[in-house]
């Protein structure tokens, strides 16, 4: 199942940073950790909230349970857990969605599979639509 997660205001600088390090190296990988195993495998989607908008979208290169775990753009030590690894290069941004941010994650509607794609790894970010204010969609599942 894809999920969405939220990259709060205080890591805006370090999650570009992370980005700008992987577009330099032609290649990389993001994590998220978590406390639980949530369902979703290889192929699946994690979508990002950033500033009141899902902004896009990467996939699931691999799912497994480890002990700590170092950043190297960080150098940040994180607690063993459930890593999902995401390729960068399978980032795509999508035509900003309105959607205030939260903790955890959230299940997202199948019918996001059909979002509108804007641009690649290498894309700029998208500007959101000034018309579209932040709201909750009622098809997505809270944890």
């Amino acid at each position: 199942m894809d999920i969405i997660v939220t990259t709060p205001k205080s890591q805006m600088k370090q999650a570009a940073e992370e980005a700008r390090q992987c577009i330099a190296q032609g290649g990389g990988h993001y994590f998220r950790r978590f406390a639980f195993r949530p369902r979703i495998e290889p192929g699946d989607r994690v979508y990002y909230v950033e500033d009141g908008y899902v902004r896009g979208f990467a996939r699931v290169v691999s799912v497994r349970t480890q002990g700590e775990t170092w950043c190297d753009t960080t150098g940040r030590a994180f607690p063993p857990g459930t890593y999902v690894i995401m390729a960068a290069k399978t980032w795509l941004w999508v035509e900003p969605v309105p959607m205030k941010g939260f903790m955890g994650l959230r299940y997202a509607p199948v019918a996001w599979r059909e979002i509108e794609v804007v641009g690649d790894w290498l894309a700029p970010r998208p500007p959101p639509s000034p018309r579209r204010p932040p709201r909750e969609d009622p098809a997505i599942r809270r944890m």
